[in-house]
C-alpha cells in the first residue's frame, strides 16, 4: 500500500505531494488501515486543490509564459544487489550494509570531493606525539546525532570498546589492532577499559597506539572507526542497529523505513548534521533488486537513476553517457572451510584453486572491466615504498590457471582422502552474478577434475554470511573491498583471531608475519613490505586458503542528470553527500 501511495503522489509532480510522500514513508511502519485512510485523504486533498494551484505550479492550462519552471526534484531511486544486514558497524562487514552506514554516519574523517579523506567531525588535524603513538583530536562543537545529542569523545570510547570486546565477536576487530591492547583485550587477556582510547573531555578524544601505524588516519575514515551514540547504543544493547528506528546517525543522511528484513528503505537528509546545508538530495530510495535485466528495465523507464550492470548488457551501452565504469580494489574469490574433512586437505584446495579458466570467466560472466587475478591483493592498490613497484606485480602469480598441476593435485588429494570421487557444495548469495559464477565454477571443476561433483546452494546474502560464520559450508564465493589502501587490509582477514576468518585457517607463522608488520617493522617500511609479500605467499601459494578469481570494476548505469555521486575504488562503493539532480 505504501509503494502505491508513493507512485500516486510522485506522478502529481507537486511539492506538497513530495512533502506528504515523505511523511507517509516515515510512518510506513503503521498499520495498513491507517495508510489506506491516509491515502484516500491525501488523494481527495490533492484532487481538490489541483486546479486552483495550476497557475502557481506552471503545470496546467492556467500557467502563463512568465511562469518559473519547477526546480529539479532532488529524489532518486537506486538498486542494491544485497540486503541490508545491520546498521551496527561493530558487526557489519558486508558491502551492502557498509555503503548505507557510511552515507548515514561520519567519523573523524570523511571522503572528500576528490575521493581522498578530509576532516569530518574532527574540528582540526590531530596533535600527534613525537613517537607517533598518540593522536589527540578535537571534535566539532556542532557535531550532533540525529536525536539532538552532541557527538562526544565518550561515543568513541564506548564504540571501540564494544568492537574489541570478545563478547561482540566483531568481524572488524583486526582493524582496531593498531590501538594499544586491542588484541590482548579481544583474546580475553585484559579488560576492555585498557584499550588505547580515552575521553579527555566531552569534545577531546585521544588514541594511543601499540606501535606507530602509518595508515592510522586512513583507518579513522573507515566504517570500523565510526562512533555510535553511547547512550542510545548502551540502552538498546543487542537491539541497536537491528532496524532504522533503533539507530541514530551523525552523517549526511538518516535511514527510514527499514524493519530489519525489508528489501527497500529510504535515506533522507539528517537535519542535525553539521554540514547539512551542503547536502542537496531530499531523498534516496533503495531497492534490493538482484536481476540485472529487471534493473535495466527500471532504469530505462526512469524508475531508478542508478543501478549496477554486468555482461551481456555492458556491450549494449558502450558509448552511452549513462554507462560509468571505474576500476575497483575488489577481490572476487572462493574460500574453503578447513573444518571439513575434504576441504581441510591442502591438495584438494590447490586443485580447486588452479583448475578453472579465469580469463574465460571475466570475458563470459562479467565483461565489465574486471580482470583475472592470481593473488588476493589487487593491482594498482599498494606500492613498494622503496621502488614503487606494484604489490601484485612483485608478489606474482600465486594461483594461476594450470590444468596439469591441478589434476596432479587432485590425484594426490584423492589418495590422501582415500576416495575415488567426491561431492561437495558451493555456497553463494542469490544475486545474478553469484548464480552465474557458481554455474561457471561448477562446470569447470566437474569437467577438469573427473570424479568431482559440485552442488550449488544460492541463498540471500544475510543467510550466506550466517552459514559461513557458523561453518555450515564446504566452499563459498564472495567479494571483498577494503576500506583503506594497504595490503594488510586483505591479509589480516585470515589471522587466526580475525572475525572474518570463516575458513578456520590458523597458522602461527602467518600470524607472526602480520604481527611483525605492526611491531618489528613498524618503523621499517621495506622490512614491513617484505613481510606482507611473504604473508600472501603463505596464504595463497602454500596453503591455498582461498582461490582468487578476479579483480573487480564498478560498472553502473547512472542517469546523466544525477551529478557528483562519488563512486569509489576503495571503501563503500558510493557516497551521496555531494550528489544532486541537475535541472
Amino acid at each position: 500500500m505504501v509503494s502505491y501511495l508513493y507512485i500516486h503522489i510522485k506522478e502529481m509532480n507537486s511539492n506538497i505531494g513530495i512533502k506528504i510522500m515523505k511523511i507517509v514513508r516515515r510512518n510506513s511502519m503503521l498499520k495498513d488501515k491507517w495508510v489506506i485512510t491516509t491515502a484516500l485523504a491525501i488523494s481527495l486533498v490533492l484532487t481538490g486543490c489541483s486546479k486552483g494551484d495550476a497557475a502557481n505550479t506552471g503545470s496546467s492550462e492556467g500557467a502563463t509564459a512568465s511562469s518559473t519552471p519547477a526546480a529539479a526534484e532532488q529524489v532518486i531511486t537506486i538498486t542494491n544487489t544485497g540486503e541490508l544486514a545491520s546498521l551496527d558497524n561493530a558487526i557489519s562487514a558486508d558491502n551492502s550494509s557498509l555503503v548505507v552506514l557510511e552515507n548515514a554516519n561520519e567519523g573523524l574523517y570523511r571522503v572528500g570531493d576528490d575521493g581522498a579523506f578530509e576532516l569530518g567531525i574532527a574540528a582540526e588535524e590531530p596533535v600527534v606525539s613525537e613517537d607517533g603513538l598518540e593522536y589527540t583530536f578535537k571534535i566539532r562543537e556542532d557535531a550532533n546525532w540525529s536525536n539532538g545529542d552532541p557527538v562526544t569523545a565518550e561515543d568513541f570510547v564506548y564504540t571501540y570498546q564494544k568492537i574489541v570486546d570478545p563478547a561482540t565477536a566483531s568481524p572488524n576487530i583486526n582493524k582496531l589492532y593498531p590501538l594499544k591492547n586491542a588484541e590482548a583485550i579481544n583474546n580475553g587477556e585484559l579488560d576492555k577499559a585498557e584499550l588505547g582510547v580515552e575521553a579527555i573531555d566531552e569534545k577531546t578524544v585521544k588514541f594511543t597506539l601499540g606501535n606507530p601505524t602509518a595508515y592510522f588516519k586512513d583507518l579513522l575514515g573507515t566504517s570500523s572507526y565510526l562512533p555510535q551514540n553511547h547512550q542510545v547504543a548502551s540502552e538498546l544493547g543487542s537491539a541497536y542497529g537491528t532496524n532504522s528506528e533503533n539507530t541514530v546517525y551523525n552523517g549526511p543522511f538518516v535511514v527510514e523505513g527499514w524493519d530489519g528484513t525489508d528489501l527497500n528503505w529510504s535515506m533522507v537528509p539528517n537535519e542535525a548534521y553539521w554540514d547539512a546545508e551542503n547536502v542537496k538530495l531530499d531523498q534516496i530510495n533503495w531497492e534490493v533488486s538482484k536481476e540485472i535485466a529487471t534493473n535495466i528495465n527500471l532504469f530505462e523507464s526512469g524508475e531508478v537513476q542508478l543501478t549496477q550492470i554486468s555482461n551481456p548488457y555492458i556491450e549494449q551501452y558502450a558509448g552511452s553517457d549513462a554507462l560509468v565504469t571505474e576500476p575497483k580494489a575488489l577481490s572476487g574469490y572462493v574460500w574453503f572451510n578447513q573444518g571439513r574433512t575434504s576441504t581441510a586437505n591442502v591438495h584438494l584446495r590447490k586443485a580447486l584453486s588452479t583448475s578453472f579458466d579465469k580469463e574465460a570467466y571475466v570475458d563470459t560472466v562479467l565483461n565489465d572491466g574486471s580482470v583475472p587475478s592470481n593473488g588476493f591483493v589487487p593491482s594498482n592498490y599498494a606500492f613498494n615504498p622503496e621502488t614503487d613497484e606494484d604489490f601484485r606485480e612483485e608478489s606474482g602469480d600465486l594461483a594461476a590457471y594450470d590444468l596439469e598441476t591441478a589434476q596432479a593435485e587432485w590425484e594426490t588429494a584423492k589418495e590422501e582422502l582415500g576416495i575415488e570421487s567426491l561431492s561437495i557444495e558451493l555456497l553463494t548469495s542469490d544475486t545474478e552474478t553469484s548464480k552465474t559464477t557458481a554455474e561457471f565454477l561448477q562446470s569447470q571443476w566437474q569437467e577438469n577434475l573427473p570424479g568431482l561433483t559440485i552442488t550449488i546452494r544460492n541463498v540471500p546474502l544475510k543467510s550466506r554470511m550466517e552459514s559461513t560464520t557458523n561453518g555450515d559450508y564446504d566452499i563459498a564465493y564472495g567479494t571483498y573491498t577494503p576500506s583503506y589502501a594497504d595490503p594488510i587490509a586483505f591479509l589480516e582477514m585470515y589471522e587466526s583471531t580475525s572475525g572474518l576468518n570463516s575458513s578456520r585457517f590458523a597458522d602461527e607463522g602467518y600470524d607472526a608475519l602480520l604481527d611483525d608488520t605492526r611491531s618489528t617493522y613498524a618503523n621499517d617500511p621495506e622490512g614491513r613490505w617484505e613481510a606482507l609479500l611473504a604473508a600472501e605467499e603463505t596464504l595463497i601459494a602454500e596453503n591455498a586458503v582461498n582461490a582468487p578469481i578476479y579483480q573487480g570494476a564498478n560498472a553502473n548505469l547512472v542517469d546523466p542528470s544525477l551529478k557528483d555521486v562519488q563512486i569509489q575504488p576503495v571503501g563503500a562503493a558510493m557516497y551521496f553527500r555531494t550528489a544532486y539532480v541537475e535541472e
